[in-house]
């Protein structure tokens, strides 16, 4: 759209237009000389926001630091009579720290860090049943505490805040769907972790 066809509109039609429909008409009505103009602009605005301190998350440091420090699971405690749980919380725990570059995973050994999970509640039913009474619908929920202790110490040195997750799930088999709550969790735990505010 040229300058002259943006003259021609009256300012009542202006006026409706959103600010975001407005900017973008004016934009568009720039030459493409202009173009360099624009990505200047978004030039200096990423260096400003670089310069007043605002990064991505994932290149924030965590809790334990720059991600070399060692890190293995202190204990699993859970109110349920599921045997798998822990076993499936510490594997899915593994997986999401050496994604995410957070720590080095230990197994068994000396560690500078334990992580205690403590699962708070952790429910999953059965929510509509068909008429021959199997499970069409699971509703699965999930809450737990994570606490950080420097193993050579065993100070506290983080807490996390009570995470819960809950979700209702179209599958037969229970444990299925309480791995997904549990990969959902523990991916906000370590969101948690690596956030420094």
């Amino acid at each position: 759209m040229s300058g002259t066809n943006l003259s021609m509109w009256s300012r009542t039609k202006v006026a409706r237009l959103s600010i975001a429909t407005a900017c973008r008409l004016c934009l568009q009505a720039l030459p493409r000389s202009a173009l360099l103009l624009r990505l200047g602009f978004c030039l200096v605005a990423a260096l400003f926001c670089a310069g007043c301190g605002y990064t991505l998350a994932s290149d924030s440091p965590s809790v334990m630091g720059e991600g070399l420090k060692t890190l293995k699971v202190k204990g699993v405690d859970y109110p349920t009579l599921q045997p798998w749980l822990p076993n499936s919380i510490r594997s899915v725990l593994r997986d999401e720290v050496g994604a995410r570059y957070l720590a080095q995973w230990v197994d068994s050994g000396p560690a500078d860090y334990e992580i205690q999970i403590n699962v708070t509640s952790f429910t999953n039913r059965s929510w509509i049943s068909s008429e021959i009474d199997t499970t069409e619908i699971f509703a699965s929920s999930m809450t737990i505490v994570a606490v950080l202790y420097s193993a050579s110490d065993n100070k506290e040195v983080w807490r996390s805040r009570p995470i819960s997750y809950s979700e209702y799930e179209r599958e037969v088999d229970e444990k299925v769907v309480s791995t997904t709550i549990i990969r959902q969790i523990i991916r906000r735990l370590c969101d948690e972790m690596r956030n420094s505010f």
